[in-house]
């Protein structure tokens, strides 16, 4: 039995990508994160497709990286590396698919949740949503690209420093949102967006998102590259071992 599944009614023209984890806060293990490029890549490839919406089961979005999967690894800092970068390939392969992808945040996305939110071409929320860069807890550079691109740099540092929450309905108004609505409202947001998508010329959209991409990709790039040099010095770090061990055993960290 898979971790993520997919549905597509025959009369809808946009398939929906479900992290199915919900008792483990739809956490991504390696193989979720796997699946999750796998079906999204296979349904990108269905013509009668013409967007692909991502969300998390029941009331979270996704708490990111399973930390159980850290502490596996945590006398194997290569591997720990290897794990850290399935999550940048997962979200390089989002933005290489051709049909826009929509992040469907029901609620809260943490670590390598909030980075899969932001990975998505369009972020619609309910109110229940929030985003934290919660890797800084485990002693790790948070992923900042996209969050400094989408909502500044003064937010973003304290949230990044901080691993703070930001609630989606207090940054209703700005670029990391473009629908914050009641939880009861979400689906319909969804797919009222997903029917405009429908409508258009799949190849312009398909050429509007590439170039979009590319707007913005160089500086994602360089960015992403400097910060995985300084995560290898973090999982190196004694700081990392500590604070997996302190979360997993429910204590705050003793840092040296």
């Amino acid at each position: 039995m898979t971790d993520v599944t997919v549905s597509h009614e025959p009369a809808d023209r946009y398939a929906t990508v479900t992290i199915d984890r919900p008792d483990a806060g739809n956490a991504m293990s390696p193989t979720v994160i796997g699946d999750l490029r796998d079906r999204i890549d296979a349904v990108a490839a269905d013509e009668s497709v013409r967007s692909i919406v991502v969300t998390g089961a029941g009331r979270t979005f996704s708490a990111g990286a399973d930390v159980d999967e850290f502490a596996a690894r945590a006398d194997d800092p290569d591997a720990v590396l290897a794990y850290l970068e399935s999550f940048s390939e997962l979200y390089t392969d989002i933005e290489a698919v051709p049909v826009p992808v929509i992040g469907r945040v029901n609620g809260p996305a943490y670590g390598g949740g909030y980075e899969l939110a932001m990975a998505c071409d369009i972020r619609i929320a309910s109110t229940d949503a929030e985003l934290c860069p919660a890797e800084i807890r485990m002693g790790i550079v948070p992923p900042f690209e996209r969050l400094v691109l989408e909502l500044g740099e003064g937010i973003a540092r304290e949230l990044c420093f901080t691993g703070g929450v930001l609630e989606a309905d207090a940054v209703a108004e700005t670029d990391l949102f473009s629908r914050v609505v009641a939880p009861d409202r979400l689906d319909e947001a969804v797919r009222a967006v997903a029917d405009r998508i429908a409508a258009r010329s799949p190849n312009a959209v398909a050429q509007t998102k590439r170039a979009m991409v590319r707007h913005r990709a160089d500086g994602i790039a360089r960015a992403a590259a400097h910060r995985r040099a300084l995560d290898e010095r973090c999982v190196r770090h004694p700081d990392f071992a500590e604070s997996v061990a302190a979360f997993r055993e429910g204590r705050d960290p003793a840092y040296e």
